[in-house]
């Protein structure tokens, strides 16, 4: 009867590591070369986890610096059992697999290889030893990095609380993260182009906001991040001519914040209140992962939303009560409360 137990939890295990998986699972952390008495750490790597089927995978190593830079490679086949708790283990094994260096083939002869990917915190653990070509030390690389969920849908993007425009399309990296017992969060909001707005044809530039904490009045994670010396690019066209091509800092004195929110471990939506530079005016993108769109606004009885289970928010992203009347954002979904 335990090894029927064992199994269909093994099973379970596997059927939602497939359902996660779109290609290659990824996975971003910390890690650490040592080779002899040198050793270097990176604060973020990403590792690649590809499941062959039940027994094995495809693990990918990132480029590596120690006495000198390893390449990327591939270990294949790495064999692992599913246990129970959602655990993967990956049992000390050997491998080999070689890369190509300036034209010339290099073996790498692993002597172990050990680990763990625990579904309960997402998290994956490795530890690698390995020789490279003729260097006479073995090398030892060890890391943990947690899993990065790629959702996406269509966002509504307001500027200046007055113009809206949309992107059929777009897809945020999410990492959830144990720092020091505390839940953290870390997004990089993606790159996404917005057409025939007042100030033309825009092109909004990539950037990670890190250590998003659970915030209970938010009812998500949050984080204000005006003071993080972040950057993005941030281009307009209009009429053929380019007016702005550059990097900008958020305003420090405006609203610069994100909330993500989720329903169980699905996403129900992202929040992103920003100010670029000197620009007159804050821009709030709202995307949904709860449904395939939320262009439409659906006209709704003001009594069907007297809630406060949900947090309720204007087009320039402030919350609101249920005394508002206009369009208010209720769980990613847009709503005309008269």
């Amino acid at each position: 009867m335990k090894r029927i137990f064992t199994l269909l939890f093994a099973a379970f295990t596997a059927t939602t590591i497939m359902a996660q998986m779109h290609g290659p699972m990824k996975f971003v952390g910390a890690s650490n070369m040592k080779v002899s008495t040198k050793s270097n750490d990176n604060p973020s790597d990403t590792i690649l986890f590809a499941m062959n089927g039940m027994e094995s995978g495809n693990i990918t190593l990132p480029a590596m610096k120690g006495m000198k830079t390893i390449p990327s490679f591939t270990i294949s086949g790495a064999k692992f059992t599913l246990g129970e708790n959602h655990v993967v283990t990956f049992a000390d094994q050997t491998f080999s697999t070689k890369v190509t260096v300036d034209g010339a083939e290099k073996n790498i002869t692993g002597t172990s290889l050990s680990g763990t990917y625990n579904m309960a915190d997402n998290s994956l653990s490795l530890t690698v030893v390995f020789q490279y070509g003729n260097m006479p030390m073995p090398m030892t690389y060890s890391v943990k990095g947690y899993y990065v969920k790629a959702v996406s849908n269509p966002i509504t993007v307001t500027v200046g609380g007055q113009f809206t425009y949309n992107n059929d399309n777009v897809t945020y990296e999410l990492r959830r993260y144990k720092d020091g017992g505390t839940d953290k969060l870390d997004v990089t909001v993606p790159s996404y182009t917005l057409a025939n707005t007042v100030m033309g044809d825009l092109t909004l530039g990539s950037y990670t906001v890190k250590g998003l904490v659970y915030d209970e009045a938010q009812g998500g994670y949050y984080r204000d991040y005006k003071n993080d010396g972040l950057k993005f690019h941030f281009t307009a066209v209009k009429n053929g001519k380019t007016t702005m091509d550059k990097d900008y800092e958020f305003a420090a004195d405006e609203a610069n914040n994100i909330l993500v929110k989720y329903e169980g471990s699905n996403v129900s939506s992202i929040v992103n209140t920003f100010q670029v530079g000197t620009m007159p005016f804050g821009i709030v993108s709202v995307f949904s992962g709860a449904t395939t769109s939320i262009n439409g606004v659906t006209t709704t009885p003001s009594h069907d939303l007297n809630t406060t289970s949900s947090q309720q928010y204007n087009l320039a992203g402030q919350r609101v009560d249920n005394n508002y009347k206009g369009i208010v954002i209720v769980n990613g979904k847009k709503y005309l409360r008269k």
